[in-house]
């Protein structure tokens, strides 16, 4: 997975090399629908006979990602802010044992500067809300806080026709279970591709 991400961040710097600059005027609002992958990732420990295990046999989830985000300009194309809704499929897979799936709403508050043609850069906050927890069948949402908080990076690419190729990450700042013996993170990232129109 991280082979995948670091190919699209190549191609979206690639295309932004040679595209038009897109611009939006000061006072400008756009919408933007979005589809695409997510994945998420376990980071953390957990104690067992009063020795700290530092978790290093998990492998990412891939899932569905989908939502929309409104974006305000605050300048002629260079710098705006952004605001939306994501349903992603988080979670991760222990080696040869089950995969388990952690879904969120997540609420990504960005900060985005155009610092190319079309290229963006964003840096934010990201609320998250828990709607499942699932593992072999068994549901464990009960064990986990419904809240999470994690600061989001990304780079995105709009072109003249108003589609956009995005991709973040996002780590998590707060627990996901309510057990203080286990101290699991549940990192998050996505590809995702939108449609970009102004109101």
């Amino acid at each position: 997975m991280k082979k995948f991400m670091m190919i699209a961040v190549m191609v979206v710097c690639c295309l932004a090399a040679n595209a038009q600059k897109v611009r939006h005027d000061a006072g400008s609002i756009t919408i933007q629908p979005m589809v695409g992958l997510s994945t998420g990732m376990l980071r953390g420990e957990y104690t067992v006979n009063g020795a700290t295990v530092t978790i290093d046999n998990d492998e990412a989830r891939t899932g569905l990602a989908v939502g929309a985000e409104a974006e305000y300009y605050l300048s002629n194309g260079w710098f705006s802010l952004s605001a939306g809704a994501m349903y992603q499929q988080q979670g991760w897979k222990i080696k040869n044992s089950d995969t388990y799936k952690v879904d969120y709403i997540n609420v990504p508050i960005l900060a985005n500067f155009y610092v190319l043609k079309g290229l963006d850069l964003k840096i934010g906050l990201q609320p998250g809300f828990l709607v499942g927890a699932k593992v072999g069948g068994a549901d464990f949402k009960d064990d986990c806080n419904s809240f999470n908080l994690a600061i989001p990076l990304g780079i995105s690419y709009e072109f003249k026709n108003g589609i956009t190729l995005d991709l973040r990450g996002a780590a998590s700042l707060t627990k996901l279970n309510k057990d203080d013996d286990i101290s699991w993170f549940n990192n998050g990232g996505m590809l995702t591709i939108g449609y970009k129109f102004e109101l």
